[in-house]
């Protein structure tokens, strides 16, 4: 696979301590953390030092766009982080599906750690755009945190006060840097990365590269295209020619056939797809 490179996108170390600081200071606010991750990549979109920040404070995962991922995938990620302990609610924030699996995950975990207090006062972690302001949101049932389908949103801590005795801790998304390129593919793919630096065209041939590896039948589904035998390029050229994505003079327009299947996938319209699985 061709990777999409890393030379133009930006890490910020000062940004990531402050925030890496923030979370620290406010732990001692809640009595849980909820730690989002996206469910078509729970890996690639993990923040490896969220462990090693929140320490020993109750925690559980939640899953979110379970409706875009597969089944067979939220199955084997809940199995793979119930192994390790760690309580897992599955949740489409977007849809509103779920909810009541954190409320009552929430309960048991608090319980368990010995916390007796009525109310739950969550921090929600996690990197950009995995969908933590719009997960606040539908938990307070109106638009209290700042969301929107694009990282970065969210720059400083916001408490929300939500229904079900919850009050909620919105919090900066730290993305630091990634030096696995799969796990950086896996990312952009999904739109953690903004678009606006990285080159699309590039992204979008990698992604079909493995969209034919992982759900070849979805991909000619979709775009009613045969891929045998046909290179990521010659395909991304086919949906072209399929789109109406021609410039005048009959040359493709790879910038809008490439925006097209990154979008189509991002929004669920080729399937529910898993691009990760546990090692187990």
């Amino acid at each position: 696979m061709v990777f999409v490179m890393t030379e133009n996108v930006s890490w910020f170390p000062k940004h990531m301590k402050d925030s890496e600081d923030l979370l620290k200071k406010s732990l001692k606010a809640v009595n849980i953390v909820f730690e989002v991750l996206d469910a078509r990549a729970p890996l690639s979109s993990k923040d490896m030092n969220i462990d090693r920040i929140i320490g020993q404070k109750a925690k559980i995962v939640i899953l979110n766009k379970c409706d875009l991922s597969s089944n067979d995938g939220n199955k084997k990620w809940i199995s793979f982080f119930n192994s390790g302990d760690t309580e897992v609610a599955l949740v489409s924030a977007v849809k509103g599906d779920g909810l009541k699996n954190i409320t009552n995950l929430a309960r048991k975990v608090i319980n368990k750690a010995g916390i007796k207090n009525k109310s739950i006062r969550a921090m929600v972690v996690g990197i950009p755009n995995v969908g933590k302001s719009t997960l606040i949101n539908c938990i307070a049932g109106e638009k209290k945190a700042k969301a929107a389908n694009k990282p970065g949103v969210t720059r400083a801590k916001q408490w929300i006060k939500a229904k079900s005795q919850f009050e909620l801790l919105d919090t900066p998304g730290i993305l630091r840097p990634r030096e696995d390129k799969e796990t950086f593919s896996n990312l952009a793919f999904i739109g953690t990365i903004n678009d606006d630096v990285l080159d699309v065209g590039t992204l979008a041939s990698n992604l079909i590269e493995k969209l034919i590896e992982i759900v070849p039948e979805e991909l000619c589904a979709r775009f009613k295209i045969d891929i045998k035998d046909k290179t990521p390029l010659e395909i991304l050229e086919n949906i072209a020619a399929k789109r109406g994505c021609l410039l005048k003079t009959g040359i493709v327009d790879y910038m809008r056939v490439s925006n097209i299947v990154l979008s189509e996938f991002r929004k669920g319209k080729l399937g529910k797809i898993t691009l990760e699985y546990p090692d187990c």
